[in-house]
């Protein structure tokens, strides 16, 4: 075969083989970190994986190579934004003598990784308003560890008569999760309307306090029991399962 022909051939190889090599110096949690930042600042859509490419340093090829397609890496990307807001279950510690503490710490925990992880929440919000990855599938990330956690803190609470019946795990991550993603998806709006800057270190602080003083109120308040185990029911619950003895709420 002559020089004319193999140059072309030669000239792919060598390519192919710098991009491998660029991409071995490059680890996918590098690439994956650039990708929360961009689909946090601009959702799915928006997002092009040239930009992610460019700011990486992996090429497009590679990319494909270890994420499938785009839809593949926003699915990492999401999973991986997830799971910063979860505690690592080392860090949980089981207070029985005393679980209003146990939930105080909880709550605290969780509301300083949601400050400190902005881009996470942001996501998560695209997510909810785009619905790529849809409630159909497997949930991006293993939130059970905690979830167990915080229902033994409310069983014990209970058992003791600190905390009131009809309170779930969920309620509460609803709570906490509501009032701290609040400062993140409505910063623009409260300081517009109310002229409050929900990103100062006062406010922050304050709203520290809000939520931790939220859950402790909701769950130690002196309100009649309604006889439902909880405020809200998984999606796979039949509505009708759960009888009201007390309607204290005046529903028809």
């Amino acid at each position: 075969m002559s020089t004319e022909h193999t140059e072309p051939l030669h000239a792919a190889e060598q390519a192919e083989d710098s991009d491998t090599h660029a991409a071995d110096s490059i680890s996918t949690d590098a690439v994956v970190d650039i990708a929360i930042s961009q689909f946090s600042a601009w959702g799915f859509s928006e997002t092009k994986l040239d930009t992610i490419a460019a700011e990486s340093g992996m090429s497009k090829r590679m990319i494909h190579y270890h994420f499938g397609d785009k839809q593949g890496l926003y699915l990492s990307a999401l999973s991986t934004a997830a799971e910063r807001l979860r505690p690592d279950e080392e860090d949980l510690e089981l207070d029985s003598a005393v679980p209003v503490e146990g939930v105080r710490k909880l709550v605290d925990w969780i509301f300083w990784q949601y400050v400190n992880h902005p881009e996470a929440i942001r996501m998560m919000t695209w997510e909810t308003a785009q619905s790529i990855v849809g409630s159909s599938t497997n949930p991006v990330a293993d939130f059970s560890g905690v979830a167990l956690h915080l229902d033994r803190l409310l069983m014990l609470g209970q058992d003791a008569g600190a905390f009131r019946p009809g309170i779930s795990t969920n309620d509460i991550f609803t709570i906490i999760a509501s009032l701290t993603s609040y400062r993140v998806t409505n910063r623009a709006m409260m300081d517009n309307l109310l002229g409050v800057d929900m990103s100062s270190q006062a406010n922050t602080d304050g709203m520290h306090r809000l939520t931790v003083d939220a859950v402790l109120a909701f769950l130690t308040a002196n309100i009649p029991d309604s006889g439902h185990e909880s405020y809200l029911v998984p999606s796979d619950a039949d509505e009708g399962d759960e009888a009201s003895p007390q309607d204290i709420y005046g529903e028809a």
